[in-house]
């Protein structure tokens, strides 16, 4: 019989557990592969340890997890496991940092150059209306004519920052706790109202955490404030965006374009949302993280932390005190 178990739910396991397994076979650690909310409901007296993707970890699911002695998520955002009734069972909290920096700000520079180059729209004239008329296409703009605005500086905004430099005329930040040293060394304009940054930027990138502060902080007053011909990113939390907002301002040409790698209702949003049939739109299945890279880093940090609260370390994501 095994010292611990560990159960992993998390759709980033959707083919196995075999890197975790080896992992934590280290610690004489059985790993259960929990493949759906039964398993998982049944599997929570048991495990000593959880990794978890999005799916809620609720004060009710933390009552039953007598054993448990560390949850970690598999990703940044913990907004989906309730840390105070975690804390007060014991229970350690992960997330797992800097795995997919890169390729956030990679999947955002991407996006942000196709909407400018109108390639949502083109792509959707010539598969639906089988249109090859030069008339039935708007010009693109030039990216060295061009301002991205950031709105958060965090690590992915920075990264971003730098890459898009080289790309753009110009590129604004705004974040209310900004630090202007990292601004001036990376050779960014510093904002300080958001309503500027959404006058003034042809493309903007969301790199916010969503709280109750931020939620739909981006809705039709601010879109109204954006240019005719710009175009709205993100790849940061579903909740951030009015949804029925974006969609209206799209469709009435108030803004041109928007990309979305996040929808709120995730795991599974509304599908028939009519955002989908949105010629301006790249909707992404929160996939901007997903690379061979940082899917490897991802499974392997978050097993290694499973693996050091049990060897009586600190883990190094976490974010309560037991």
């Amino acid at each position: 019989m095994s010292r611990f178990k560990t159960g992993i739910y998390s759709v980033v396991n959707f083919k196995n557990v075999d890197m975790e397994k080896e992992i934590l076979s280290t610690v004489d650690s059985d790993v259960l592969h929990l493949k759906n909310v039964e398993e998982f409901e049944a599997a929570l007296p048991e495990i000593d340890g959880l990794i978890c993707d999005i799916t809620p970890i609720t004060p009710e699911r933390i009552s039953k997890m007598d054993r448990c002695r560390i949850v970690v998520r598999h990703g940044m955002g913990v907004e989906n496991i309730n840390i105070p009734a975690a804390t007060e069972k014991g229970i350690i909290v992960c997330n797992v940092p800097k795995f997919n920096l890169e390729e956030v700000s990679d999947h955002a520079l991407a996006c942000a150059l196709s909407l400018i180059h109108r390639l949502p729209h083109y792509t959707w004239k010539v598969t639906r209306d089988r249109s090859w008329k030069l008339e039935d296409f708007p010009p693109a703009d030039q990216f060295g004519e061009l301002t991205m605005g950031i709105l958060g500086f965090g690590q992915i905004g920075q990264i971003l920052a730098r890459k898009a430099k080289c790309i753009f005329k110009k590129v604004i930040v705004y974040d209310p706790f900004i630090n202007r040293e990292i601004c001036e060394e990376i050779g960014v304009e510093v904002v300080e109202n958001m309503d500027d940054v959404f006058r003034t930027s042809d493309v903007i990138s969301i790199h916010v955490p969503l709280n109750d502060e931020t939620r739909y902080f981006v809705n039709i007053r601010k879109l109204k404030l954006m240019k005719p011909n710009s175009n709205i990113i993100n790849t940061s939390r579903g909740g951030l965006v009015d949804l029925d907002d974006l969609q209206y301002a799209l469709h009435n040409g108030i803004i041109a374009g928007a990309a979305l790698d996040v929808i709120e209702g995730e795991p599974v949003p509304d599908m028939a949302h009519p955002i989908f049939d949105e010629p301006g739109c790249i909707i992404t299945p929160h996939t901007a993280w997903y690379s061979n890279s940082s899917l490897k880093k991802l499974r392997a940090t978050a097993a290694e932390e499973v693996r050091d609260v049990y060897l009586g370390k600190r883990p190094v994501g976490q974010l309560n005190t037991i």
